[in-house]
């Protein structure tokens, strides 16, 4: 129960700081590219009516942490002002991350429940606190992002869309002695044709002395009324 309150509690702090990006609130700079693109922009827009957008969730590497599961971003209500009421299934069974509905929001509220999960399995592995990873995540954002073109396949048809990477750890003196973590990247795929904009994000730690490649992914599966 306590785990669980805490996840809880986190999520609404990560959706938050996502609404109001720290680095451009605190010093009055415009936000870097990559900010705007993930935080700043109207994910929901090219939604007006209630829909179920489905995801597929891969994880690959030791065979013993390797699973497939799903992800579902439920969109109950859409209002005038364009914002919309979100409901959320991340992962399922024992793996399932507990939720809570995002009211009037604007963005996917999936980005934050992927990178909240990401957080919270490297806190389990490092029992480093979820807190600097997600600091270290965040200012990624804000310096190093790397942002490019790139065209995804989607309904049969090859769409452009933006990728974004980042590598948080990279230049990290603390996590020297967990190479995997300091190479870690992650990758954000943006389409405005895809509903919710996200096409897929992942991430992917490399093999180290503790364990082989691991890859995490979630991408856009479809949508359903």
């Amino acid at each position: 129960m306590k785990r669980t309150k805490a996840i809880g509690f986190h999520l609404l702090c990560a959706i938050a700081a996502a609404a109001l990006p720290a680095a451009a609130q605190a010093t009055g700079e415009p936000d870097s590219p990559a900010q705007a693109a993930l935080f700043d922009s109207d994910h929901l827009k090219n939604i007006h009516t209630p829909v179920r957008l489905n995801y597929s969730f891969a994880r690959s590497g030791n065979p013993s942490i390797s699973y497939k599961d799903s992800v579902v971003a439920e969109i109950r209500a859409v209002h005038d002002n364009g914002t919309k009421d979100v409901w959320i299934r991340f992962l399922s069974g024992e793996r399932e991350m507990p939720s809570t509905p995002v009211i009037g929001y604007h963005g996917n509220p999936l980005l934050m429940y992927f990178l909240e999960h990401d957080v919270m399995e490297m806190r389990g592995e490092t029992g480093i606190p979820a807190a600097y990873f997600r600091n270290r995540v965040r200012h990624a954002f804000v310096a190093g992002a790397r942002t490019s073109q790139v065209t995804i396949p989607l309904a049969g048809k090859m769409q452009s869309a933006t990728e974004i990477d980042i590598t948080p750890f990279g230049n990290d003196p603390n996590l020297a002695s967990l190479p995997a973590i300091a190479g870690k990247t992650y990758h954000f795929i943006l389409c405005d044709q895809v509903p919710g904009t996200i096409w897929q994000i992942s991430s992917r730690m490399p093999s180290s002395a503790q364990g082989p490649v691991v890859d995490e992914s979630m991408t856009y599966s479809g949508e359903a009324p």
